[in-house]
């Protein structure tokens, strides 16, 4: 659903969460949006009581903040096929594995990355608003620290999503 910012709630939400604390900047990246747009949707989750910002401006979820992004991932995985899904996840697991020992080595990286994208097509399939992570890894690839944080993240959506 468009929030303010006509960013994603659910997207934001869990954004927010799973980076512990943003700003706008970040957050901007992270969703793939403007700069304002991330500042007007983090803006209205402080002014729900859905989040509050310190004095640097990152945002961080307050206990309501939690809950609605609770009842949101749950009405999310409702409406994935669990048993389709899982298929999906006994595939990424193997590659999940594989990452700790790819992610120093910027070659084999980029072949575990061009392996686990037909993964990531139909993760993005069953929930499309991790559509976005395949982005997120493509730009990251280099980066070995980055593209270990955007896995981590991926890894976290995808177990949550087939409700781990």
């Amino acid at each position: 659903m468009a929030f303010a910012g006509n960013v994603d709630e659910l997207a934001l939400l869990q954004s927010v969460r799973l980076k512990g604390a943003v700003t706008a900047p970040a957050l901007a990246a992270q969703l793939g949006v403007t700069e304002s747009s991330a500042q007007a949707a983090l803006s209205a989750l402080v002014e729900m009581g859905r989040a509050v910002a310190d004095d640097a401006g990152a945002v961080t979820l307050t206990a309501a903040g939690t809950v609605e992004l609770e009842h949101q991932l749950e009405a999310e995985r409702v409406s994935i096929d669990e048993f389709l899904f899982a298929e999906v996840v006994e595939r990424f697991e193997p590659l999940d594995a594989e990452f700790a020992g790819a992610v120093a080595d910027a070659g084999t990286r980029a072949d575990l990355d061009r392996r686990a994208a037909d993964v990531f097509d139909d993760v993005s399939a069953y929930v499309p608003r991790l559509a976005r992570y395949q982005e997120l890894l493509a730009d990251t690839v280099e980066d070995p620290q980055a593209y270990a944080v955007v896995w981590a993240e991926l890894r976290q959506e995808i177990l949550s999503a087939a409700g781990r």
